[in-house]
């Protein structure tokens, strides 16, 4: 009878651990699951003069895009010691990580492809080239800390300037050819090469200082594809779609209402704003972050967005950001599998 009854207590009390240890679990912010993206922010730092007068307003975006991520999607925001209490008072500990890396804009000197992750080379469309390579080499030594799995190419792109639906179809802008001196078909072949891509686009940008293709363009899933609706520029108009349907002739092509907000005068000069762009989203497995202004064509963009779409809709208000020439997308590097259940262990253990 003894053995009885302490057989019975050893399996309540293992219940109760695993319980509590269920419990623990829950308690995180970030869930380790193949159902959620890991979502990746680098916060501008106190110390950098050239964020200054916006340094507020990227911080409070920040803040407020994490809130939206949690429970939705996992994140992580990378932030350095002095500039981390700016952060600790309105997000959980578990999603900050300690480090130094030099740039906001993570899309483009990260990974491309959180399925298939490569690193390009960080072009220097932006800054000067011993900054940009500043800028990815303390990318690179965070990605190394964390052993980040990824393949790495010489070709020059920004993150930006390339729109992938992770099934093999890909859009980039002329710029990559300029950039690598390729012809439309070899940057065509590159692309294929490295991505594992079947089919390539390769559109006349929108605009010529940083000609992001993520501010013209977005899949919503592997054939349903939405682009600007460029109607007041024609002859433009005909350029993309041509490209685009010649390229993705199974897809389906969908134009979303576009209005280009006008930069304010000071730091942001010579860079097009990204304010009106709500095509600038972020999709993860059952989520797309969309950007909106408090412009009144958003409604109607979103919309569209979701009647095409069986993910949640989350909309992000990147007023405070946009005139910097990027939103959402623009801000976040994405991973998955072990090279995000890598960051988020990490996190916790801060």
């Amino acid at each position: 009878m003894k053995k009885i009854v302490m057989v019975l207590i050893l399996l309540m009390t293992l219940s109760a651990c695993g319980v509590e240890e269920e419990e623990m679990v829950e308690n995180f912010s970030n869930q380790i699951s193949d159902e959620r993206m890991l979502l990746v922010l680098s916060a501008p730092s106190v110390h950098a003069t050239y964020y200054q007068p916006a340094f507020e307003a990227i911080v409070d975006f920040q803040i407020d895009y994490a809130k939206a991520i949690i429970g939705n999607d996992n994140v992580i925001v990378i932030v350095d010691a002095d500039t981390r209490p700016y952060y600790e008072q309105d997000l959980p500990e578990d999603i900050l990580i300690e480090a130094e890396v030099y740039d906001i804009w993570a899309r483009d000197f990260t990974l491309v492809n959180p399925l298939n992750p490569v690193q390009f080379k960080y072009t220097w469309a932006s800054m000067t080239e011993k900054e940009s390579r500043e800028v990815q080499n303390s990318f690179g030594a965070f990605a190394d800390k964390y052993d980040i799995k990824r393949s790495k190419t010489t070709l020059l792109l920004d993150g930006g300037n390339l729109v992938d639906n992770y099934a093999g179809g890909v859009i980039t802008t002329t710029r990559f050819m300029e950039d690598n001196e390729l012809s439309y078909e070899e940057a065509k072949e590159a692309l294929m090469d490295l991505l594992n891509a079947t089919e390539v686009a390769i559109l006349e940008p929108d605009e010529e200082v940083l000609a992001h293709s993520d501010g013209m363009v977005m899949w919503l899933d592997e054939n349903t594809l939405l682009v600007n609706n460029y109607s007041e520029y024609p002859t433009f108009r005909d350029s993309v779609l041509n490209e685009l349907e010649a390229s993705f002739p199974l897809a389906t092509i969908i134009e979303v209402p576009v209005e280009y907000g006008q930069n304010k005068a000071g730091e942001w000069e010579g860079f097009e704003s990204a304010c009106g762009v709500n095509l600038n989203s972020v999709l993860t497995f059952e989520n797309i972050y969309v950007p909106v202004f408090n412009m009144a064509h958003d409604q109607s963009a979103v919309d569209i967005i979701r009647e095409n779409t069986g993910k949640k809709v989350v909309t992000i208000n990147a007023k405070g950001v946009c005139q910097m020439g990027g939103s959402v997308r623009c801000l976040t590097w994405q991973l998955t599998g072990e090279n995000a259940e890598k960051i988020i262990l990490a996190a916790r253990e801060e």
